[in-house]
């Protein structure tokens, strides 16, 4: 008996620490082929600037296509609007470079969980070309809205803990057309790309 039980748990603990990259995605989503593979992260360019560097931190994991989740970071947090409702934030959008070139038309945000709350994210619908020679801060900042309902004061609480980094989980869909080379023609592909995140953020409102 104990050895079925110890040999569930060992098989418990495959499915649970399963990587991200193992995940299955729907063949399409609005209209664009999902493709991990669609971008490839140029290693040799991805390094990010140092202040980035410490506020968005990604799990590693081996693989090329794990390379994909590095795709996206998030630079560093600042408060725009507080209200009894709620708090808005601006967060800088770090995009890293790829071998190919590409053009991204929105990103869709899917299961974001920040500091352990699920966060409702708006589609981030400003395009741009994907960088090729080094790590590019997307010029328009993403929104987040944090609803605070009922009690205002427990509710900040919850977030302006003495936290310095706030852990960050979630999906976002790379929707854009992306170049291929097939036979020496380069051609370009309709794709959507499905990043996994898993990232520190600093705490914007721990000093506030």
């Amino acid at each position: 008996m104990k050895l079925k039980s110890k040999a569930l748990v060992t098989l418990l603990l495959m499915f649970i620490s399963a990587p991200a990259q193992n995940r299955s995605y729907p063949d399409q989503i609005r209209g664009y082929k999902v493709e991990r593979t669609a971008v490839e992260i140029d290693k040799t360019k991805s390094t990010a600037s140092a202040g980035n560097k410490q506020q968005s931190t990604a799990t590693q994991t081996d693989g090329a296509d794990a390379d994909v989740d590095q795709l996206i970071q998030f630079g560093q947090p600042e408060v725009a609007r507080v209200t009894p409702l709620g708090i808005t934030f601006e967060v800088p959008i770090v995009v890293a470079p790829v071998t190919q070139k590409g053009h991204v038309d929105f990103l869709v945000f899917e299961d974001m969980v920040i500091n352990g709350h699920s966060v409702e994210f708006a589609d981030y619908r400003h395009s741009f070309d994907l960088p090729n020679k080094q790590s590019l801060t997307l010029r328009d900042p993403l929104r987040i809205y944090i609803y605070l309902p009922s009690a205002l004061l427990a509710a900040i609480g919850e977030w302006t803990d003495a936290k310095e980094t706030w852990p960050v989980t979630g999906r976002v869909y790379v929707f854009g057309k992306f170049k291929k080379k097939i036979l020496g023609i380069s051609t370009s592909f309709k794709r959507v790309v499905p990043v996994e995140l898993d990232l520190t953020m600093r705490n914007p409102l721990r000093s506030k």
